[in-house]
């Protein structure tokens, strides 16, 4: 608008009108009756529910035919008759009648409509339902692409065309027993059952909950026998035992749980046998003086402070095949970097003794021992870092050169020739558009590799920060948290480095720019106002010599001087979508604050605050007129009644939008409840200024939200799909059949 140009006053004096007052009004007949008919619906039998509602119409049609206007308490004294019914089908089947009528409140109608809805046979019947539709999309929109090439290229779309049907079989074969909307449909029938035993339905209902129940214990089987082979290809017995025997409880007697299960209790019982083994005293070993140095390793391997490389080489030399040789080794491998923290020389050769030490498992005595810390990547973080190092080099090549079938073609729980011969198109594909991917290389950041290489970069750096690589494995640390923006983790292994004590020249004061301006981003975000005022804190102190950390000082100080114990906020936007909220019922603003106008005062877009208490923070547009530049902000302290108003009637706007619209949703927040419910008895006058209890909801207009009028839905369920290719240049036009949405708790049955 041209209005919002102008330059605007900040309106003088309240924001807000006096309340409206409302003499007491001497309740009529309809009033009496619809009291006595709340009370006998609490307390006496339903007969008298009953008669009250008669005589309730009864003086409705009187008032009708007198011309005068409806009371509008028929249908929820209605209502209130029906819920004291005893049997919910019942109460149900009142309900689809009440529904017939044209004189029900939006609000009431939503409502009912709603518990018609949650019955649970009517929602089984939809997820079946909807679980056909599924299948039928899935196998009409496996068939329209390559029906509609074949038009135009019959040969390329027999090929396309077969290899839909060949997919669509193979899913098939992969897809559950149970589909999950399947499941949804077994819980609703389970509930029914729970809920009405006794009802007609319940015999048909319980023969197909029986048989839908066996598909379930087939998927439940097949799920665990799939990760119990997957377990057995990683040589993870335990889980693999656990797995076939849920697996076996599913189906019993199964011949592949059976088979898994004691596979995998043979390889738990070996593993045992060598862990009581390596427990085990060897009689020849305690006599100590059997070896000479033997008693004075044994020592040594208790005293903080004695020479532990000595006594081992000394048990090495006077005894280097004895019984306790592989133990001397051990322990001078220790006291190399375990025991005695080591010099950055003597890391490496540690290393390669115990490796000497792990390579004669089932000859040596400490075999088993030092086998367990070479292969440990948080004992032996340099070497996890090489073969992490060495996988992410590999799994590049793999990319450039086979891009999407890098690892191979895709599990389908067939032999693996099989799996082969499925994606040998896709290959062959992913094969010849390698050209594409070699120009993408120098050009794609960040990689996403290195991420395993990165965790034991820094485990590494935290066990030894002076070790014999710690100054590459920083480098290069630095270096890949650089390559992908991260410059806050950067700067932090920058720092646990020399170039901080060096006086921070070259590329360190930019590296330190940038982190703290990526700390200041992260802090703006935050939007607990306790948390976000002790990071820009933290980001003033820590970086104070740079931009982002003065700008964070500044902030920190904006928050200290608006800070409330409450910021639940009305925008503008829903003030005008709900008039009612900032109308004589409920704020009672000025109507010159929401006309538009600048020239009177306007109420910015950031709208209405409730600052904590009974205050009320009233942005307004400022001098410039411009509703995008920053507001001038007003607080203002109002009475318990108007605040108890404003509450109540925002609340129930709320409810009744999202009964109206799924789509203009009422968030949860306990800590904007807990407010409303101090404001509703009246106890807000005492601010509650712990920062757990403050609330930072926005009530939004459906504009604001999604930023346009939602279109509705589409009738038909196609979509009609245009799909071309620049290298091949080929177009085509096929329909697409939607699935249905899942539902919100559908996460719950996946």
């Amino acid at each position: 608008m041209s209005a919002c140009a102008t330059p605007a006053p900040t309106p003088v004096g309240s924001a807000l009108e006096p309340l409206a007052t409302v003499g007491a009004q001497v309740p009529d007949d309809a009033d009496i009756v619809a009291r006595d008919l709340a009370a006998s619906a609490l307390a006496e039998p339903r007969w008298t529910s009953e008669a009250l509602l008669a005589r309730l119409e009864l003086i409705e049609h009187q008032r009708e035919a007198a011309g005068e206007l409806p009371t509008g308490l028929v249908p929820a004294a209605t209502d209130l008759v029906n819920a004291t019914l005893d049997d919910p089908i019942a109460y149900r089947t009142a309900t689809r009648e009440l529904l017939e009528r044209d004189d029900l409140p939006e609000g009431l109608e939503k409502r009912l409509e709603s518990y018609v809805d949650d019955d649970p046979l009517r929602l089984a019947d939809q997820r079946m339902r909807d679980a056909l539709v599924k299948d039928t999309a899935e196998v009409f929109n496996a068939l329209a692409r390559p029906l509609s090439k074949m038009a135009l290229t019959p040969i390329v779309g027999g090929i396309s065309l077969a290899r839909s049907l060949l997919n669509l079989a193979l899913n098939e074969r992969m897809e559950d027993p149970l589909e999950f909307r399947e499941r949804q449909a077994l819980a609703h029938w389970k509930h029914f059952l729970d809920s009405h035993p006794d009802s007609p339905e319940a015999p048909g209902i319980a023969l197909r909950a029986e048989e839908t129940q066996l598909r379930w214990n087939e998927t439940r089987r097949n799920h665990y026998l799939r990760d119990a082979r997957r377990a057995l290809r990683r040589k993870n017995w335990d889980a693999a035992f656990l797995l076939a025997d849920r697996a076996e409880r599913y189906a019993p007697e199964d011949h592949d749980a059976i088979e898994m299960r004691e596979r995998a209790a043979v390889e738990i019982a070996a593993i045992r046998t060598g862990e009581a083994r390596s427990l085990q005293a060897d009689p020849i070993a305690l006599e100590l003086d059997a070896a000479p140095g033997a008693r004075e390793l044994a020592v040594a391997l208790l005293l903080p402070q004695s020479d532990l490389e000595g006594a081992a080489l000394d048990l090495l030399e006077n005894d280097p095949d004895g019984p306790l040789a592989d133990e001397a080794r051990y322990a001078l491998a220790l006291s190399h970097h375990e025991v005695r923290g080591g010099s950055p020389g003597t890391e490496d050769g540690g290393w390669d003794v115990l490796g000497d030490v792990s390579s004669q498992l089932g000859q040596a005595n400490m075999a088993r021992h030092a086998q367990a810390l070479v292969n440990s990547p948080r004992a032996n973080p340099w070497a996890a870092f090489k073969k992490a190092r060495a996988r992410d080099r590999m799994n590049k090549v793999k990319w450039v050169l086979f891009g999407p079938m890098a690892n191979g073609p895709r599990q389908r729980d067939l032999p693996r020739p099989v799996e082969w011969l499925i994606d040998l198109p896709g290959i062959i594909q992913s094969i010849s558009s390698f050209p594409t991917r070699l120009a993408q290389f120098s050009f794609i950041k960040p990689w996403p590799f290195g991420r395993a290489a990165a965790i034991h970069a820094r485990q590494y750096l935290n066990r030894r920060p002076e070790g014999a690589h710690a100054d590459e494995i920083a480098g290069w640390l630095k270096d890949w948290h650089g390559d992908r923006g991260n410059w806050l983790a950067a700067w932090e292994v920058a720092t646990d480095k020399e170039e901080e004590k060096a006086g921070g020249g070259g590329w360190f004061p930019d590296l330190r720019a940038r982190a703290a301006r990526q700390a200041l981003d992260g802090a703006k975000k935050q939007k607990a106002g306790d948390v976000r005022l002790s990071l820009l804190r933290r980001v003033a102190g820590s970086f104070h010599d740079t931009d982002a950390g003065r700008e964070a000082a500044g902030l920190a100080r904006d928050e200290l001087m608006k800070a409330t114990t409450q910021r639940i906020r009305i925008s503008r936007g829903f003030l005008l979508e709900n008039p009612g909220v900032a109308g004589p019922d409920g704020l009672a603003l000025r109507p010159e604050l929401l006309d538009g106008d600048t020239s009177n005062g306007e109420l910015h877009p950031q709208g209405v605050v409730m600052a904590g208490g009974q205050v009320l923070e009233f942005n307004y547009v400022g001098k410039s007129g411009r509703m995008r530049k920053p507001a001038t902000i007003r607080r203002q302290k109002v009475s318990g009644e108007r605040l108890s108003r404003l509450v109540a009637l925002l609340d129930e706007t709320a409810h009744n939008n999202y009964l109206e619209d799924s789509g203009d949703i009422l968030g949860a927040d306990s800590k904007r409840d807990l407010f409303f419910e101090r404001a509703r008895l009246g106890v807000a006058d005492t601010p509650d200024r712990r920062p757990e209890a403050r609330s930072t909801y926005t009530f939004l207009g459906m504009r604001e939200r999604y930023g346009l009028v939602r279109g509705r839905e589409p009738i038909l369920p196609f979509d009609i799909v245009f799909t071309g290719s620049l290298p091949d240049l080929s177009f085509n036009v096929y329909p697409r059949m939607r699935a249905p949405r899942p539902t919100p708790d559908s996460v719950l049955f996946r």
